[in-house]
């Protein structure tokens, strides 16, 4: 029950991260006109175009098939709308931390809110302990703020080094990357506590 409540949060905070990024789309090509052309030769930009659009649109299809339709159909329909203008080089790359960090918080609230939610019924059963369920708590607010944030820097930033990406395998590279980063932290948390050796008992007396 908790996993699947696990990965009903890791869908939304993914599709947060994958419009979070497509608002970041139009400075992000402004990096890319300013000089991120000039990074990488045309080959390896659509390669990498190529790569990081099949791994994260396969990284959503194996977690949310239909993700990947509603994406595009948001995509589809934000392409007619104009976003902010902008002018150099700097204020692209401001615009872009700034989505990023305002996906980030997002993540850290709601995750922090699910995760405490989540510490507070384990301690009531007895799983954790209240130091276990504020740890809980706590990793779950830094990976919901990491990996949503990611997920909009590595999109980004696909763009500000490729230019083409159309918005569909924008939306879908914020939210694939925003879902593996999520998992992967969660992974390493996860044992990185398995492998901490019990504490002792206490001495009989």
């Amino acid at each position: 029950m908790q996993d699947s409540a696990h990965s009903h949060r890791d869908l939304v905070m993914g599709a947060l991260a994958g419009q979070a990024a497509l608002a970041a789309r139009t400075a992000a090509r402004a990096l890319y006109d300013a000089g991120g052309r000039e990074v990488l030769p045309t080959v390896a930009q659509a390669g990498l175009q190529t790569v990081l659009t099949r791994t994260a649109t396969g990284t959503v299809a194996a977690a949310a098939p239909t993700l990947l339709v509603d994406a595009a159909v948001q995509a589809s329909a934000a392409e007619v709308t104009s976003l902010a203008v902008v002018t150099t080089a700097r204020a692209a790359g401001a615009q872009i931390a700034r989505t990023a960090a305002r996906a980030g918080v997002v993540g850290l609230v709601v995750d922090a809110a699910f995760g405490a939610a989540e510490g507070v019924m384990a301690y009531r059963r007895g799983t954790m302990s209240g130091k276990q369920a504020c740890v809980h708590a706590t990793v779950e607010a830094g990976t919901g703020a990491a990996s949503t944030s990611v997920g909009v820097l590595v999109a980004a930033g696909a763009v500000a080094l490729t230019g083409g990406l159309a918005a569909p395998a924008v939306m879908a590279i914020g939210t694939g990357t925003a879902l593996a980063a999520k998992l992967g932290l969660r992974r390493l948390f996860v044992r990185n506590r398995a492998s901490k050796p019990a504490a002792p008992l206490p001495a009989a007396s």
